[in-house]
C-alpha cells in the first residue's frame, strides 16, 4: 500500500507538472503572437505617418503622388511599399449617380441589363424613403428572398457593406471594391487621381484610353517637374494607404484610410484600419 500512495502521488506530481508545461508554452505562444502583431502594427503605423508627412510637406515637389503609385521607404531596417490613393478619385457609394455606378459594372463585364438593374439596387440601398426604383429592391423584395436582413435606407457605413446588397456576389465584388469608397462625399471622380477600375466606368472610356491618361501623368510630372494629383487645399480630404512589406518570409499588407485635418496637433485622424 505505501508502494501504491508513492506512485499515485508521483502519478498526480507529473500530471501537474505536464499541465503547467503546457499552461506555460501556451502562454509563451500567446505573448509571442501579440509581440509580433504589436512589432507588425508599429511597422504600419510608422508607414502611415510616413505617408501624411508626404502629403502635408510644405514642398509641392516633394509630396507623394496620390494616385496609387507605389513608394519606398526604409523603417526599422524593414523595406516598406506604400501607395497612396486619394479618394476623390474613387465613386463614392453614397454619392455617386445611377449612370456611374452602371458604367462601373458594365466595365465588371455586367450586361446593360443585370448593371442597370444591381445600380437601382444600389441607390435603393442608400435612400431613405420606401419608395423602390425599376429594378431595385427594398423590404418586400428582402423579405419574398427569405433574406437574414434588409436594405440599410440609409448611407453604406463601409464598402464591404455593398456585399449585403441582393444581387452582389463575392468575385464581382472582388472587381469593383478598388473602383470605391464611402469617403469622398463627392457624386463624380477626379480622373486626375482616379485608379485604372474607377476610370473604366467613364462614358467611352476604352483600355488603351486609361492606359494614355495613366501614363500621361508621368509625363507631365517629368515635364513641370510637379507632382501629378498634389491638392490645393488638404483640409478634410480622405487618402487610402496600402502598405506592404517582408517579414519572417511572410508578405504582410494593410490598409489605412486616413482624413487630413491640417491642425499640427492632430494633422490627421484613421477612418478606417486593417490587415489585409
Amino acid at each position: 500500500m505505501p508502494l501504491i500512495s508513492v506512485l499515485w502521488a508521483l502519478g498526480l506530481l507529473t500530471a501537474i507538472s505536464l499541465s503547467l508545461l503546457w499552461s506555460s508554452n501556451v502562454s509563451y505562444g500567446l505573448v509571442r503572437n501579440n509581440l509580433e502583431t504589436v512589432r507588425l502594427d508599429s511597422v504600419a503605423e510608422a508607414a502611415v505617418n510616413r505617408a501624411a508627412a508626404a502629403l502635408l510637406d510644405p514642398r509641392p515637389g516633394r509630396r507623394w503622388r496620390t494616385d496609387g503609385v507605389v513608394q519606398n521607404f526604409e523603417f526599422d531596417g524593414t523595406r516598406i511599399n506604400i501607395s497612396i490613393q486619394d479618394e476623390l478619385g474613387k465613386i463614392d457609394l453614397n454619392q455617386a449617380e445611377a449612370s456611374l455606378l452602371v458604367g462601373l459594372l458594365k466595365s465588371a463585364d455586367l450586361d446593360f441589363g443585370s448593371a442597370d438593374g444591381l445600380a437601382d439596387k444600389i441607390v435603393d440601398w442608400r435612400t431613405p424613403t420606401s419608395l423602390k426604383r425599376l429594378n431595385g429592391a427594398k423590404e418586400q423584395e428582402f423579405r419574398e428572398a427569405d433574406s437574414a436582413y434588409h436594405p440599410r435606407n440609409g448611407p453604406f457605413q463601409s464598402v464591404d457593406e455593398l456585399l449585403l446588397v441582393m444581387d452582389m456576389s463575392p468575385a464581382l465584388f472582388r472587381r469593383l471594391e478598388p473602383a470605391l469608397t464611402v469617403y469622398s462625399g463627392r457624386q463624380f471622380i477626379d480622373p486626375q487621381v482616379a485608379p485604372r477600375e474607377a476610370l473604366a466606368a467613364l462614358p467611352d472610356m476604352t483600355p488603351d484610353k486609361i492606359d494614355a491618361v495613366l501614363a500621361s501623368r508621368g509625363d507631365q510630372q517629368m515635364a513641370s517637374g510637379q507632382v501629378i494629383g498634389v491638392p490645393s487645399t488638404l483640409r478634410g480630404r480622405a487618402f487610402a494607404i496600402r502598405i506592404q512589406f517582408e517579414k519572417s518570409n511572410s508578405t504582410i499588407r494593410y490598409e489605412a484610410v486616413i482624413r487630413l485635418t491640417e491642425n499640427p496637433e492632430q494633422p490627421y485622424f484613421v477612418l478606417s484600419w486593417r490587415r489585409l
